[in-house]
């Protein structure tokens, strides 16, 4: 003979009875204020699902990141132009992307504490994106449109990199 289950209120709607228990604290729960977990039925409490911290980026952590991109932005801009100008066109641009791509990983590992997410993706393509920006007013457009392929490339492999 089966165990018979005691009936008894919901602690947070008394009109309410149940016999449904949360499977972590034992607290008894009415299907209203259940959380359905991968493990089963939670009370609220207990069924908070938390964010990965490696995914939250606030604070200086945020202001770091986003001065990063923007001098990293500009002094690779610069240094694209006058360096780097001559392998901006052709298949020599898929190797300028991927370098792009690692500057910029390696800018927001530092600044952020190897944070991961859109935020650090969004701020390491938006440096991607200056220094583009810097190379299109310093060479023009007509050359700068041959680097598009680099800053695809850069953008791809940033979004690889830091997800």
């Amino acid at each position: 003979m089966a165990a018979m289950a005691a009936v008894v209120q919901c602690p947070r709607d008394p009109a309410v009875e149940t016999a449904l228990r949360c499977g972590r604290c034992d607290t008894p729960i009415c299907p209203r204020c259940l959380v359905q977990s991968p493990v089963g039925a939670r009370c609220k409490d207990c069924g908070k699902i938390q964010r990965n911290p490696i995914y939250q980026v606030k604070g200086t952590l945020l202001v770091r990141a986003v001065a990063a991109a923007v001098i990293g932005g500009l002094l690779m801009g610069f240094a694209w132009w006058l360096v780097l100008l001559p392998f901006t066109g052709g298949f020599l641009s898929i190797f300028l992307g991927v370098g792009l791509a690692y500057l910029f990983t390696r800018l927001m590992d530092e600044a952020t504490r190897r944070k991961r997410g859109p935020v650090v993706i969004g701020l390491a393509i938006g440096g991607i994106d200056i220094a583009w920006a810097v190379l299109v007013v310093m060479s023009g457009w007509d050359i700068a449109r041959f680097a598009l392929l680099a800053v695809a490339v850069g953008a791809y492999f940033s979004y690889q990199n830091l997800k």
